[in-house]
């Protein structure tokens, strides 16, 4: 029995270890040096355990799995190069939100339930990458598109309590912290497109000089 228990709490840790591994090397694709991907991974992972921030009827906060995400978002889009750019990841986080919304709305929420066995904390993620990789593949637009669409889609179910009065039903913006859904529709939507980008490429023959 405590065999059991270690080999799975070892194969959590690992497992951990290197969801944390891959969060590094995604932040450190995007124009973000090696330190501050580093310091910007650690504020995510230690402050995901901090007590969520209550903000009003029933919407509370996690700092490490929305505020520090949602502000490197706002970082990606400030220190755009060009004015497109800025217009194409706020675009694409818009977009993720209504699809991410609709979704929500006509997806059964068990997984499987559709024939595919897909966890739906992962379809922000795919959903995502794939407008990321439409409207320009840009890594700062699957960025801020995977984070803040998960954001706003969490706003908006918050407004929607709101309006029915549904006061009791707690909504907490980057639950679970670094290992919540704003985190991995952001980090996945990145690899995603990057993978698509790639693929597409060499089935062109390389990339375009």
């Amino acid at each position: 029995m405590y065999i059991t228990n270690f080999s799975m709490l070892s194969l959590l840790v690992v497992t951990a270890l290197l969801y944390l591994g891959f969060l590094h090397r995604v932040l450190d694709r995007m124009r973000l040096t090696k330190t501050e991907a580093l310091m910007i991974l650690v504020a995510m992972l230690v402050a995901g355990f901090m007590p969520d921030i209550p903000v009003y009827r029933g919407l509370s906060v996690n700092v490490g799995g929305a505020l520090i995400p949602v502000g490197v978002a706002l970082y990606l889009v400030i220190t755009a190069d060009e004015a497109q750019e800025k217009r194409r990841a706020l675009l694409t986080a818009a977009v993720v939100a209504v699809l991410v919304y609709a979704t929500d709305k006509l997806l059964p929420l068990e997984p499987g339930a559709t024939g595919f066995d897909i966890d739906p904390l992962y379809v922000p993620a795919i959903i995502a990458a794939v407008t990321a990789y439409l409207l320009g593949r840009s890594r700062r637009a699957a960025f801020v598109g995977g984070v803040l669409g998960v954001i706003i889609t969490d706003l908006v179910a918050w407004i929607e309590n709101i309006v029915y009065l549904q006061f009791d039903v707690p909504i907490v913006l980057g639950s679970a912290g670094v290992f919540g859904a704003a985190v991995i529709g952001g980090m996945g939507a990145v690899l995603l497109a990057e993978l698509v980008g790639e693929i597409l490429e060499r089935l062109q023959g390389g990339p375009r000089a």
